[in-house]
């Protein structure tokens, strides 16, 4: 039994990795945390809340981080909207639910401190909240088994030319995230994520499911599949998936070790993963990098997964 903790800023991505989980026999998952990202922290705090209400996943959800470590937020709103996510269908149902009490930085400690064996800690937002509770108490990382984060990239950004957008987001909490010692990081960047590639047959698959919680889930699936042309021509990459994918199914990925460094000063290259792959020389790695995935088999893995759940 692997014990998890999840990280989200909880766009649609995001909800289908929290489908997968939900699916997985072989996890105990101790606590989602959310932090601002795609939206402001509110407005995913809500999303999270309302997918957990809607498809009966039953683990304690905590309020995070509402801004960077120093820098003003930046959104996704420009490409996924005002609720950090879009739908063609029916849209979540509103509810009246709280968070737990706990913000998610001490929740993530507690969790950290009591679970039974070393925790794998899945980040598929900004790392804001991982990088306050390593600031907090450093000696938790003994703690984390892994932390497997989707971010970076090996080659060109996503919403700058260099950076992609969970780093860019708050790349000093990524600084303090990979100059962490002794922490294990496996990082699912752009590169190995623009091999896992959505199509309209996905999306048709998707809407053929009965039931009304299927039904929901096609209506995002289907307007996320659409943001890179609107009739949906152009496959679309998955993205937050791609972790829990690898949790599910890690013969379907390979990886490479390199050292990581994050851009922090560059004028046109803030928030850029600096791979350098000279171990040996003059690097020592500090993260496992996916390079390949198979991107059809990783695909049909995540509907499998996600069908489980209706």
């Amino acid at each position: 039994m692997r014990s998890i903790w999840l990280d989200t800023d909880a766009g649609f991505d995001d909800w289908m990795t929290m489908l997968m989980l939900a699916s997985h026999p072989g996890l105990r998952w101790l606590g989602v945390g959310v932090v601002a990202g795609n939206a402001s922290l509110p407005v995913a705090l809500a999303n999270t809340l309302r997918i957990c209400h809607h498809y009966r996943l039953k683990v304690p959800v905590f309020a995070g981080c509402d801004r960077p470590l120093s820098a003003p937020l930046e959104t996704a709103e420009r490409v996924l909207g005002a609720q950090g996510m879009r739908t063609t269908g029916m849209p979540l149902p509103e509810i009246q639910v709280a968070a737990e009490g706990l913000d998610a930085v001490t929740a993530l400690g507690n969790a950290l401190r009591n679970s039974p064996e070393p925790v794998t800690v899945l980040a598929i937002g900004p790392l804001t909240n991982i990088a306050r509770t390593l600031q907090a108490e450093p000696a938790l990382v003994d703690r984390i088994h892994e932390l497997v984060l989707m971010g970076g990239s090996t080659e060109r950004g996503n919403h700058t030319p260099a950076a992609e957008f969970n780093i860019y987001v708050d790349p000093e909490a990524a600084d303090v995230v990979f100059n962490q010692a002794g922490l294990k990081r496996r990082m699912f960047g752009l590169n190995v994520c623009r091999q896992v590639l959505l199509e309209r047959a996905h999306v048709q698959e998707v809407q053929s499911w009965p039931g009304e919680r299927a039904m929901c889930l096609a209506g995002y699936l289907d307007a996320y599949q659409r943001i890179r042309h609107p009739d949906g021509r152009v496959p679309m990459p998955l993205y937050d998936p791609v972790t829990s994918a690898w949790l599910l199914r890690p013969e379907l990925f390979t990886f490479q070790s390199a050292r990581v460094d994050i851009e922090l000063q560059g004028r046109f290259t803030r928030g850029m993963t600096v791979c350098d792959w000279r171990i040996g020389q003059s690097a020592l790695p500090n993260t496992e990098i996916a390079m390949t995935a198979d991107g059809p088999r990783v695909v049909d893995a995540v509907l499998q997964a996600v069908r489980q759940t209706f």
